[in-house]
């Protein structure tokens, strides 16, 4: 059939109104579909949590259905070489959890998707964010100027100590400028054998092994790391690590005011019982406090040696290369970190969120003063002073295994400092290095 020239036009016309039509509805839709979800599965609760946020989730965005994979795990590097191996193993996720530990494992390995063409794309909406964000937490998910994860929680080391003993003993509540030996001075104080038996039944101090955590602070207190900064090599057999890794051993057997390692089985409720009078946690301990409905306690920052350092370690989210659904993880992301959820840190238990973590966010951050501790400002503010985020290179699971081990051989009076740590430097070359 023939057009008149009027109908052709017409019809021209009609063609150009779909396809702008059909642009605007495509730009407009809600995104949709699935996408899979990656998470630490480290406690019986966890899968609940992540469950009660998809939920929530999904009544913005009822489309989206989220599949959620938990990788078990003790320890971080064991979550992330259970993820590596789910995603060798031809699962391919969209969206994972991870903290410091594993950003630069996850990037190294080709996984992760840079954040910064969508923070462009939405770059009237995610101002807010990041302004109400410490540009350390930022900092901290950035690699060679990428972002890789949206920050949604944090933690730092701080010491936390029972006020209730230190007001028995008539010791001054420690200074947020004190030092090894103010600590030390302290927890030998708060040290006793109330029943003779040769074995003290209160400790000073609680918690000088574990993970990478709870032993880095010994060694940034003395101004230095296990690696070299650029993660070129191992750095072991600096003085200031072995002097770190002495004093931990030397608090259980030297000073003596502190246990070896699984002599208690349960340091936050002994501290309640004032078996313990100090130990070092981030914020997660204030959950089990608020049950036990216990308030005499208060936190201060890391003791210097003289250098006084926070560590701190910050989780987040970030999208997979791999990932087919992009749109829709995206808006996960943007909802996970945004200050309606974070601020389900700050509420009680009773509410049904933990008191665990910190929020990324500085105005929500705040709401940490309804809740003890009453230094509470200790927590975020310690962001603006000196810190320093837990040591984690590209093959941070190898690393921390061979620290583990060797640190717990020494706490357990099994090897020299020296012996260990020369030992740990020589695995450490073949997993620390630039070419790794």
């Amino acid at each position: 059939m023939k057009l008149s020239s009027a109908a052709k036009v017409l019809f021209l016309s009609l063609c150009l109104i779909i396809m702008v039509t059909g642009a605007v509805g495509a730009q407009d839709a809600a995104p949709s579909g699935d996408i899979t979800f990656v998470f630490w599965d480290n406690t019986t609760e966890t899968r609940a949590g992540w469950e009660a946020h998809v939920a929530r989730f999904n009544e913005q965005f009822p489309d989206i259905h989220v599949n959620l994979i938990g990788v078990p795990g003790a320890v971080w590097s064991d979550y992330l070489n259970g993820t590596a191996t789910l995603i060798a193993g031809g699962e391919q996720p969209d969206i994972i959890w991870v903290a410091t530990e594993g950003v630069r494992f996850l990037v190294d390995l080709g996984l992760m998707m840079p954040l910064n063409d969508l923070v462009e794309q939405n770059a009237e909406e995610m101002p807010p964010y990041f302004d109400d964000t410490a540009s350390t937490l930022l900092d901290g998910f950035r690699i060679d100027d990428s972002l890789y994860f949206l920050p949604y929680s944090w933690n730092n080391m701080v010491i936390y100590y029972n006020k209730n003993m230190f007001d028995a003993a008539g010791l001054d509540y420690p200074a947020a400028d004190w030092t090894r030996d103010d600590f030390i001075a302290a927890a030998t104080a708060l040290t006793a054998d109330t029943d003779g038996d040769g074995v003290p039944n209160q400790y000073g101090f609680s918690g000088s092994g574990g993970p990478m955590f709870f032993t880095m602070p010994w060694v940034f207190a003395n101004g230095t790391d296990i690696v070299t900064d650029d993660f070129c090599a191992p750095n072991l057999l600096d003085p200031g690590v072995i002097d770190a890794v002495q004093f931990m051993h030397d608090m259980i057997y030297e000073y003596k005011f502190a246990p070896a390692p699984g002599t208690l089985t349960n340091t936050e409720i002994q501290f309640i019982n004032g078996e313990v009078a100090m130990f070092g946690a981030g914020r997660w301990p204030t959950g089990t406090f608020y049950r036990e409905g216990f308030e005499d306690f208060d936190i201060q920052l890391w003791p210097g040696n003289p250098e006084q350092t926070t560590e701190f370690g910050v989780d987040g989210f970030g999208i997979f290369q791999s990932s087919q659904n992009v749109p829709a993880s995206w808006e996960f992301l943007k909802y996970m970190s945004s200050q309606d959820v974070q601020q389900g840190l700050v509420a009680s238990v009773d509410s049904g969120s933990p008191l665990g973590n910190i929020p990324a966010s500085r105005t929500v951050a705040e709401g940490l003063s309804q809740f003890p501790p009453a230094n509470y400002g200790a927590f975020y503010g310690s962001l603006d002073g000196n810190v320093r985020p837990v040591t984690a290179p590209p093959r941070f699971n190898e690393m921390e295994s061979i620290w583990i081990r060797y640190v717990d051989q020494v706490l357990a009076d099994e090897m020299t400092v020296e012996d260990a740590m020369n030992a740990a430097q020589t695995e450490l070359m073949s997993v620390i290095s630039c070419s790794s």
